[in-house]
């Protein structure tokens, strides 16, 4: 069975006998590491630092004014600079003006040259704590920021950090200014793109008042009132009409009962009728005591013939006459109430046409065979009723023609009424977007009047910008490296280097040198010991 070592506490005098056996273990790697660190330290070049303090200075002129248009933070400027600065171009420009590294420029590529300036350059922020009264709190804000330059000469880095500094006012200027610049060209570009898109909408909506300008909105009251009042002109149109249509029919009805031509015997006026029943009870007691070639019986024949053909003529075209009456009366009913193709109005047109034509068949035997002497109207009364039914035609003719141009223009009146609906649609639709455009143009001019006063702050350097309050000196001694620290690391590091080794020496090393180490590997009591013969000879 193993047994496995005891540790058991170590006396003061335990170290004192560690530090004797192991001095060695220590004092060598001690030495050396010290050594080491020193001769590095002093081996080292001495690298001079120049560092330029620039401030965030805020926009001088108050914002309640004047607003600026750049909206960027100060940090994103810096970063957007920083950028810029650190390209290929400048710093081969400044490598080329102050001639840095001149010898990793002989035995390096340029690339490798610019790698290493911007290690040598170095950005710090300067932060600081200050209130917030949206927020109601401290906030942490940049409000200025280092540049420093690191090289082994002390003369140049002053210059160099010195240039760097002025690149990030002279940089920061520019972008603003640009920044400015570009949006009032924005601003600009967009006004007179709501200028002409205005002028179009301007243009769109004369056209259209002019296509509708009877149809306009504006207009509706008048429209409804004019529709009105020739609507009102039709009704007592009709109403005329209606008038003069029955009064037509009352003279019509007694121009049937008399007689257009009587015949005068003497002071006495007969109608043919009543004149030929008159000559037939003539010619009846005639025949009874004259002889039938008698001269009186054979002209009271001859005028009985004459009669006969008359009054049949008469009745005849009368009779005509009083049909086509009749249906004009009811084709003027049924156009009241139907169209022209309704097919009972075309009927009865059809049948007029044809009575007219019998009626004109009918006049010419008449005229053939009485030359003219039945429609050559003779009887005062009869005359005087076939003028005033002439009179009362060319009335009504008169208030058709008139009541045509009227529906014409009531029709006209209510097409525009059925229109405005849609035309006022159409209409505010233009004149909507006509006012947003007008709004969107008020508003850019505004916004660009706001922002070429920003862009005339920028020009002017009274917004926020950049000022050094610290410029770059020349350094009048080393940043590093820190010679002091190096040696005081190796001088830290030698030693423990030395007890390191020392102490894995010592837990390696078996060896019984005392009642202890006899304790703590057997792990029981020792009992008596044997002194050492040389010890107590000495003794």
């Amino acid at each position: 069975m193993t047994t496995t070592p005891q540790q058991g506490s170590q006396t003061f005098q335990d170290y004192i006998g560690f530090l004797k056996r192991r001095k060695w273990y220590i004092l060598i790697p001690w030495v050396l590491i010290c050594g080491i660190a020193a001769l590095v330290a002093f081996k080292l070049p001495a690298i001079y630092r120049s560092s330029a303090t620039i401030r965030i200075e805020a926009q001088q002129v108050p914002e309640d004014l004047v607003r600026t248009t750049v909206t960027t933070y100060a940090e994103e400027r810096i970063k957007t600079i920083t950028q810029q600065i650190l390209s290929r171009s400048v710093l081969e420009e400044i490598i080329k003006d102050f001639d840095l590294y001149p010898k990793l420029r002989e035995e390096a590529l340029l690339e490798d040259v610019i790698a290493e300036m911007k290690e040598d350059i170095t950005i710090e922020m300067v932060s600081a704590s200050v209130p917030n009264r949206r927020l109601g709190r401290d906030i942490e804000v940049t409000v200025a920021f280092t540049v420093s330059f690191e090289n082994e000469d002390r003369r140049k880095v002053a210059p160099v950090a010195s240039r760097l500094a002025s690149l990030y006012l002279e940089y920061n200027a520019r972008l603003r200014e640009n920044l400015a610049e570009k949006t009032t060209a924005i601003l600009e570009k967009q006004l007179e793109e709501y200028r002409i898109a205005n002028q179009e909408l301007e243009r769109k909506i004369a056209r259209f008042k002019e296509e509708h300008l009877t149809e306009l909105p504006e207009l509706m009251r008048l429209n409804l009132e004019t529709e009105r009042r020739i609507a009102d002109q039709l009704d007592n149109l009709d109403r005329r009409m209606l008038t003069l249509q029955e009064r037509k029919m009352y003279l019509e009805g007694q121009l049937l009962t008399l007689s257009p031509s009587p015949l005068m015997r003497g002071d006495q006026v007969w109608e043919p009728r009543d004149r030929l029943h008159l000559l037939r009870s003539r010619a009846i007691s005639m025949e009874a005591h004259l002889s039938p070639k008698h001269p009186d019986l054979i002209n009271i024949r001859r005028e009985i013939a004459e009669l006969e053909k008359e009054v049949e003529a008469k009745d005849v075209t009368l009779t005509i006459e009083r049909q086509i009456k009749e249906k004009e009366v009811q084709l003027q009913g049924l156009l009241n109430n139907a169209t022209e193709k309704h097919p009972d109005v075309v009927r009865i047109k059809e049948e007029i046409a044809r009575l007219k034509t019998e009626l004109a068949a009918a006049r010419a035997r008449t005229e053939k065979d009485a030359a003219g002497y039945l429609y050559t109207p003779s009887n005062p009364a009869y005359i005087n009723i076939q003028t005033q039914i002439k009179t009362t035609e060319l009335e009504l003719e008169g208030i058709k023609k008139e009541r045509q141009a009227l529906e014409k223009k009531w029709q006209k009146y209510v097409d525009r009424l059925e229109q405005m609906p849609k035309v006022e649609q159409q209409y505010q639709a233009l004149v909507r977007d006509y006012n947003i455009g007008r709004k969107k143009y008020s508003e850019t001019a505004d916004k660009l009047m706001l922002a070429k006063q920003a862009e005339s702050l920028e020009r002017s350097q009274s917004g926020e910008k950049f000022m050094i309050i610290d410029p770059p000196v020349q350094p009048s001694k080393p940043a590093k490296p820190n010679r002091p620290a190096i040696v005081l690391i190796g001088f830290i590091l030698g030693f423990g280097a030395g007890v390191g080794l020392a102490a894995v020496r010592e837990f390696s090393d078996t060896t019984i040198r005392d009642i202890k180490d006899v304790e703590r590997i057997t792990g029981e009591p020792v009992l008596a010991t044997v002194p050492d013969i040389s010890e107590l000879a000495g003794k």
